[in-house]
């Protein structure tokens, strides 16, 4: 089983080298496939991944989801694992991804548990809200490195032209393919946003935004709240 991890990126000069060495760290190369879709950064973020990644993908334009759509139609895998390039993966995610994807009725989509690079109570309280909340919607955040099976992925079109929500969407038209599964293993995210934004700002922020969108707000507006 061949697992392709798309790392979207824009202007990560400074965090991409670490990302994939602790990607290539903590597995094996073999069935391993790393590519970099990248949103016209002015950094020299796709200098430095052509050198460590299999393949980079320069995106039309920027966004998110446009990356990850490009990346994904790119992708030679079995399995697509969307990663931030500012989230580490469990120390066992091989392990993990295989048995869940490997044994019994396959699911169509997995996902890890959120937790944060800094284990202060009050990020311990944001993961344990949004596991809380992924709990009860199924519907995981795209910080939990969700991954999809390639041929279900293409069958529904990828990820919707979005400017936000695409984990949102995809799931949405996954889900009548089969299960989504969380699996134990904790991702570590960086809270840089959080640090640097505000933390009961940005933490408000998010919680308003993901209300609003399952009021009907379409992502477009929801965007311009983000920004």
């Amino acid at each position: 089983m061949k697992i392709s991890i798309i790392i979207p990126t824009r202007n990560e000069e400074e965090t991409i080298a670490s990302a994939i060495s602790r990607i290539r760290r903590n597995s094996d190369r073999n069935g391993i496939e790393i590519i970099v879709a990248d949103g016209r950064s002015s950094d020299r973020t796709v200098e430095v991944s052509q050198g460590i990644a299999d393949k980079v993908i320069r995106a039309p334009q920027v966004g998110r989801a446009l990356q990850m759509q490009e990346g994904g139609q790119a992708a030679s895998g079995d399995l697509l694992l969307f990663l931030h390039a500012d989230t580490r993966l469990p120390v066992d995610w091989k392990e993990q991804l295989t048995q869940a994807w490997s044994f019994g009725k396959r699911p169509v989509a997995t996902a890890f548990t959120l937790g944060f690079d800094n284990d202060e109570p009050f990020y311990r309280m944001i993961a344990r809200a949004a596991n809380l909340r992924t709990a009860l919607t199924g519907v995981p955040h795209g910080d939990q490195a969700i991954t999809v099976d390639r041929e279900a992925f293409l069958r529904v079109g990828g990820f919707p032209p979005v400017p936000l929500m695409e984990e949102y969407l995809l799931i949405a038209k996954l889900r009548p393919l089969g299960r989504v599964v969380i699996l134990p293993g904790k991702v570590a995210t960086s809270v840089r946003r959080y640090e640097k934004n505000g933390r009961l700002f940005n933490a408000l922020r998010n919680t308003v935004i993901t209300a609003l969108f399952y009021l009907g707000v379409p992502p477009r507006s929801l965007a311009r709240l983000y920004r």
